[in-house]
Parts: C-alpha cells; structure tokens; sequence
C-alpha cells in the first residue's frame, strides 16, 4: 500500500518532465505534483515515528523505546530513507525555481530544458528507491539491531537533511550548466548560476558545520574534524562551491564554458561524496560509514572496488553514481572539445544527461534481486566508455572556421598534428592502471590542450601539477610515473619561445591585486584536487598526517592573499615588507622555536618535520592578514550605514573572510597541534590523588553507574573527574567537574563515548572515557563494589583557542546568509512573474 507513493511520484515526474512548465497553465496541480515528490519520504517518516514494524526497514532501525525525535532520525539510518529525502528536497527547489531565472526570461528552451534536466535527476534518484524497495514487509521471523547509537543524538536530526539539501542544490547547478552548455545559450549564466551557488554555499557551511560539532560532542575523537573520508568527501563539494562563487572576482572575463564546467562540476563532486558515504567497503578506513558491506580481497583503487559491488543487492545505486559521473565529466568534455573547435554542442543530444536515469530503470528493472542477470555481467569498460558518450554524439559541423591562431603562441594543437590528449591519456591510464586518476589527468588536460595559448591557460597546468606532486606524496604513484605526469603539464613552459616582455614588479599595486583575485580561486581550486587526491589514498587508511602537512602552503597562500586585497588601497611597498616580515617570522620560528606553540609540537609529522614546524608556515601569514580583514569589516559596516541597508554582498563576504582566519587558527591549535595517536594523551587517574599533567591538575573521585533516567541506552559507565589549576606557588584552585563515560546499548551491543568538555576562556578540554575498559571495569564493581574501583583511564585533550574555531564558523554562515540575502535584493531567485510564450517545439 506504501509503496504506492513512489508510482505515485514516478508518475508525477513523468508528467513535470512532458510538461516542465505546467505552474504557467495549472498552478495548483504542478503544486501537488511537486508535493508527491516528496510524499514517499514523509510516508516512510511517519511509518518509523509511529513505528509501524510491518515495514523491513522500520523493524530494522526503528524501536517504540527511542524518542520520537530519534525515530524521525532513523528514516536516513539505511541506504532508502536519505534518496527519498533527496527526491522531496529536489520536488522542493524545482518548484521554489519554477520561474526563469536571470537570462531565461527571453529564451524558454534554456528555461524548458533547465527544469527537465532537474526534473531527469529526480527521476535517476527515485528509480534508485525503487530498485531498493524502501517499504519491503518484514519477514516472518525477523529481530532488528535498532537504530545506530551514534545516530541517536539531537545533532543527526538536523545535520543529513542539511547535507542532502546540499547535494540538491549542486544538482539543480548542474542543471543550469548543462543547459546552458547544450542550447549555447551563456546570457547571464553568472548570474543564474551565483543565484544558486551562494544558499548552496551558505547551507553546505551550515551542515558540514553540525557535523564537525557532531565529532566533538559525541564521537571520541577529541576535536571537530579528523580527515575521515565520509567528512572529507562532504568537503568536496564545498571546496567546488566556494571557487564558484569567487569566479566573478577572477581578473579578466570567465568564459561561459567555465561557470558550466564549475556548475557541473558541483554536481560531480555530490555524487562523488555520496559515493564514499554509501559505497560501503569502498573507504574502509572510515570510521562513521553506517551503510557497510562485507567484502574479501580488495582492489587497491577506487574505482576496482566500486566493480566488486557490482555483485551487491545495492548495486544499482553504486553503479549508477559511477555512471552518472562519468556522464557528467563526460559533457566537460565535449565543452571543451565543442569550444576551442567552434563546433556547438547539438540541442538535440542533452538527452545524454538521462542516461543515468535509464542506467537506474535498467537496474529497477532487471538487475536488482541479485537473481539471473546481475550488475556482475555488465563489463566494467563499459562505465568507462561513458567517458567518450557526450564528446561522440554531440558536436554538430562546424559553423565557423576556427579563430585564428596567432603565431606567437604555443599551443599542443600547433605543436603536433599527433592527437597528444588521447596518447597521453591512454599512457597514463597504463603507467597508473587507475580510471579514477586517468579520469581527472584528462579533465584537467583537455582545456590546456584545446588552449589557443597553452601559457595563457596556466591554471590548469597549475592543477594538474598539484594532482602530480599529490599523487607522489600520498605514495599512489612511484616517482617516475608522477614525473611523467607533471612533464605534460609543465611541456609548453619547457618548449615554447622565452617571453622577453617584462613581469610587473611585485610591489607593484595592481600586480599585488592581481595576485589576491587569482588566489581566490586558484588556491581553492587546486586545494580541491589536493583533497581529492589524498581521499582517493585513503581507502584503507587516513593519512591524517598528509593532509595538515600538504595543506599548510595553502593555509599560507589564503592569508597572503586576504591580506592584499584588504591592503589593496593601502601602500603597495608596505605590503611587501609586512610579507616579508612575516616569512622571516615564520622562518626564523620553524628553525628555531618549532617546539614552543604548546600542544604537540615537537610530535614528527614526517621524516624531516614535525607539527611545530609546520604550524609556523601558515601562522604568521594567518595572524597578518587578520588586522586588515577586521578593518574591512568595520569600513563595510560603516558604508552599509551611510547606505542605509546591511544588505550588502561585500559586506557579508568580508564577514565570512574575518570567521574563516579565526577558524583556521583555531584548527592549527586544536587540529595541527594535536597528535590523536599520542599516548602522552591517555593519563591512568588513580582515585582521590591529583595526577598534574601539562599544569593542569585531575583527580579521580567516583566511579558512576546509571541504569535509569537515561535518554538513550541501557546504562551508563562513567568517572567523575575534579580539574585544578595550578597556581603559580604550587598551590591547587579547583575550576571544574567532568563526567565523561560510556552509554551501553544492549541492542546493538555497541557502546557510545559520552564525551565531556571542560570549558574555559582559553579553550576547552575534551576529556573520553577510554572504552576498552569498560567491560573490566563493570566485572570488577559485580564481584566487589563500586569501591574497589581504584584506577581508571582517561584520554585528555587540552583544545586552546578552541572558541575561534566556533565563532569562526558561526561567522561564516552569519556572512554566507547576509550574502544570500542581498543577492536577492538586486538578483531576484527568480524573474518576474510574467508568462512566457512557449516556442513552437513546446
């Protein structure tokens, strides 16, 4: 009877995609189509909050004993709840963006097709919920295991709706990009696609934000973020969004293939994140993947293991997130290819975006039950043939010669008839056996290849020496086979004539503003492919380690670059003697003082370097380019005044500027600086003696045991644990009390730490009850009391600076919303109201 719903909302699809602007001819019942969408979800919401245990997936997560609000939060605890979010949360924005956006008022193809294509991407998402069945009975005889302990907490209720909104919102760009590309249709695309790109920014803080809190209140890591590779994936996408919307700012036009390439990239990186999450066993290295799947021997890369699910009873979500990306790099493919040919991309071939939906109805169909025919009998090369889908189909004649190269400039094109993109991507692919590594060396290739001037296209070569170095330092690649790499992107720097014309000095004012408006974009950018490199190396371990040491000249470069452009009117001279001032700082204290930053800094981080050393590389930059930031934020205030409205972009831009120093400093005190591995962290506290630790006093008073009266779970073990401060003479003040423990859930048979947090002006200190004791503890108070308990293990973090971290982020969506909302004062969400004439096609 349920599953009524999802044919309920398949047909509604159907319909919205025949007639994508109905709201124009029949407003209330493209109201209710767009509703349906998002019934299937609230109906298997309401099943898990009255838990009705006929329904599989309510018996198996749900339990009359959780509170109501957790029973909400167990409609995501499996693979089907969260895609029937993501179906309702996409009904939403397509109806909140049912009217043309900036530049589809004049061209209702490009407005027609937009609202298909999202309306397609619904489509590939519900037909994924049907393959997986989400209102299956209950068998016969069948136990559930509950709900996970970690999910059952206030912060799982609002943080994945938040995170799947995300997602939601990258597909809807991707919908603006992809159309925009096919109908060659490019009038204010910025402006629709910042339209967009900016609540999805602002939402994605929001999330990732929660999740990190998440961390830090419940899960025993001891700070908000742990490069896990479900957290890291989520920052993907937001690492897209933010180059995005800095695209405006970029020094010179940005080329329409560019905003759509960005837009779909978005939509990529959504998938790529989901991926991770719900591809279990894939990242095995991942501690809080709650969608998991045993497998034997593994392959060594991503996209081998994403082969072997090809045999699991949820295959056809796997394959088709597999599929659909490569459909969408595919079309950045044509792009480019489509661009510097001038050959346009055929109106006709946007169809190319349903093939995932078609690859989610052949799995709904046939492949799903695991019965007969399976995902196992579809090649592997086929996926990959994907790749080459857009680029064969959907380039029409050339209209145009192409524009005339000017003789001067180096290009591959001109070098060499031979088609070096296909050799180098094919010897790539043999060097590294890896399609995922193959896949991004040619997304990044292709626009430095196709560049009528292979030095004017700097960035991507950029990229893909970044991606290169990346690889090397993650151990991925042996050194020969990176060098190979970084030598076809660094080839026209190496061949091509000396440019005798004379750089702008650096202390030259317009050169340093070049410099700041390029880094908005560039650092993020080859950030983004940093980070996806060392997630793709983290299938069976988290290199931790990698990423603080590898992002630290990129934490230098943001500070660097905040502060020219806050300095932009300020003496140029002066710049670059304040710059220099700091290297020297951070020379002079990496050399010297790299233990003297507290914490863990003499703890090595690699062979030649430890966590004070590089700490010291982006600390001084980080504390320079502070001052001037602040500055711009009161001189915006003060200009919104005399304005006489706080609705204004830069303003809330500069906000967000201000809480991202405060949180990077915070995370180089309270992530940097801190070993999680180290042993210096776990005390053994012996009862009513004050054990003194860094100038901090613990004392272990009581051993608790609660049975009653608890929120969750069946009891709880804990210590009670009294902190003084040291005073100078020696002397001891008390200045708080802790509990931290256990929680016990006998369901699951899965304990969950119950992290305490000592606040201080200075900073928190995060105190867990070390687990594995636990069981011990309860035999010993069975046979002898709670008094015989006379020593227990603590792990202690002491987080300084940890406060900058939260005001920082709070900050941040504080500025991410002032921006989303002054955007609308000037850019509307959508444009008028006035009808559109459907051309004759419609």
């Amino acid at each position: 009877m349920w599953g009524a719903t999802l044919w309920l909302a398949l047909i509604s699809l159907c319909v919205l995609i025949w007639r994508p602007t109905l709201h124009d001819r029949s407003p209330w019942l493209s109201c209710a189509l767009h509703v349906f969408l998002g019934m299937p979800f609230f109906v298997l919401a309401g099943l898990f909050i009255v838990n009705n245990d006929s329904i599989y997936h309510v018996a198996a997560f749900g339990g009359e004993s959780l509170p109501l609000k957790y029973r909400f939060a167990a409609t995501w605890a499996a693979r089907e709840g969260p895609l029937l979010m993501w179906v309702g949360w996409m009904g939403l924005l397509s109806w909140l963006l049912r009217r043309p956006l900036k530049g589809e008022e004049e061209d209702f193809k490009l407005y027609q097709t937009r609202l298909r294509i999202s309306h397609v991407s619904t489509l590939a998402l519900l037909l994924i919920s049907f393959s997986l069945d989400p209102f299956k009975a209950t068998p016969t005889i069948f136990f559930g295991g509950g709900l996970n302990p970690l999910l059952q907490t206030d912060l799982m209720v609002i943080h994945p709706p938040l995170i799947f909104l995300t997602y939601a919102l990258c597909f809807q760009l991707t919908s603006i990009g992809l159309s925009s590309a096919y109908l060659n249709s490019n009038k204010s695309l910025q402006q629709r696609t910042l339209t967009v790109a900016r609540p999805a920014l602002a939402i994605a803080t929001v999330g990732i934000g929660l999740g990190g809190l998440w961390a830090y209140l419940i899960l025993d890591w001891g700070g908000y973020w742990a490069w896990d590779p479900v957290e890291t994936g989520s920052l993907l996408p937001w690492l897209a969004l933010v180059g995005l919307v800095h695209l405006r700012t970029r020094p010179g036009s940005v080329e329409p293939s560019i905003w759509s390439g960005g837009a779909i990239l978005t939509g990529v990186l959504a998938l790529f994140a989901t991926t991770v999450t719900r591809a279990g066993g894939v990242w095995a290295s991942s501690i809080h993947t709650f969608v998991t799947d045993d497998s034997g021997t593994l392959p060594e890369n991503v996209f081998g293991r994403l082969m072997v699910l090809k045999e699991n009873p949820a295959a056809t979500e796997i394959m088709t997130y597999v599929a659909w990306m490569m459909i969408l790099i595919g079309c950045w493919f044509a792009i480019q290819r489509g661009k510097y040919r001038n050959q346009p991309l055929r109106k006709s071939t946007v169809w190319v975006s349903a093939v995932p939906a078609v690859v989610a109805l052949i799995g709904a169909l046939f492949l799903s039950e695991g019965d007969g025919m399976t995902w196992g009998l579809i090649p592997d090369a086929l996926f990959v043939g994907l790749l080459l889908l857009p680029m064969g189909i959907s380039h029409q004649r050339r209209t145009s010669k192409p524009d005339a190269l000017n003789q001067e400039q180096w290009s591959y094109t001109t070098f060499t008839s031979l088609p070096l993109h296909a050799i180098l991507t094919v010897l790539v692919f043999a060097l590294t056996e890896d399609v995922f590594i193959t896949m991004i060396f040619a997304a990044l290739f292709l626009p430095l290849y196709y560049a009528p001037s292979a030095l004017g296209a700097w960035p991507w070569a950029a990229a893909g020496v970044v991606m290169g170095l990346s690889l090397a330092w993650s151990q991925m690649l042996e050194l020969p086979v990176a060098a190979f790499m970084l030598v076809t992107f660094v080839l026209p720097w190496l061949l091509a004539p000396t440019d005798d014309q004379e750089s702008p000095a650096i202390n030259s004012r317009k050169m340093q503003l070049k410099l700041a408006l390029w880094g908005s974009v560039l650092v993020v950018s080859l950030y983004l492919v940093l980070t996806w490199v060392l997630l793709i190396s983290s299938i069976d371990a988290i290199n931790f380690d990698a990423h603080e040491l590898y992002g630290a000249p990129f934490l230098m470069a943001i500070g660097v670059c905040l502060f020219l452009y806050t300095r932009r009117k300020d003496d140029s001279t002066q710049n670059v003697y304040l710059l220099g001032g700091a290297t020297v700082v951070a020379l002079v204290g990496a050399l010297l003082f790299p233990d003297s930053l507290g914490g863990d800094s003499s703890t090595p981080i690699s062979q030649q370097l430890q966590r004070g050393h590089i700490v010291w590389f982006s600390l001084p930059f980080l504390l320079l380019a502070g001052a001037p930031v602040g500055r711009e934020v009161v001189r915006q205030i003060a200009t919104a005044k005399k304005k006489g409205t706080f609705r204004r972009i830069p303003l809330g831009a500069h906000i967000v500027h201000f809480g991202l120093i405060l949180l990077l400093l915070g995370h180089l005190s309270t992530t940097t600086l801190v070993d999680r591995g180290d042993a210096s962290h776990r005390l053994s506290l012996v009862k009513n003696e004050m054990i003194v630790h860094e100038g901090i006093g613990y004392e272990f008073t009581e051993l608790l045991l609660e049975d009653e009266g608890l929120e969750v779970g069946d009891g709880f073990v804990g210590v009670n644990i009294r902190i003084y401060d040291i005073l100078s003479d020696g002397t001891a003040k008390e200045i708080g009390e802790v509990r931290p423990g256990m929680l016990r859930f006998d369901a699951q048979d899965l304990p969950r730490s119950e992290v305490d947090t000592l606040t201080r002006l200075t900073g928190d200190i995060v105190f867990i009850f070390d687990g594995s004791q636990s069981n011990a503890l309860m035999q010993t108070v069975q046979q002898d009391g709670l008094e015989s308990v006379e020593l227990v293990r603590v792990t202690i973090y002491v987080l300084p600076h940890s406060h900058a971290v939260w005001a920082g982020w709070g900050l941040m969506i504080a500025g991410m919303t002032l921006v989303t909302v002054s955007q609308g004062k000037n850019d509307s969400l959508a444009s008028n109201n006035r009808k559109l004439t459907p051309s004759e096609e419609e």
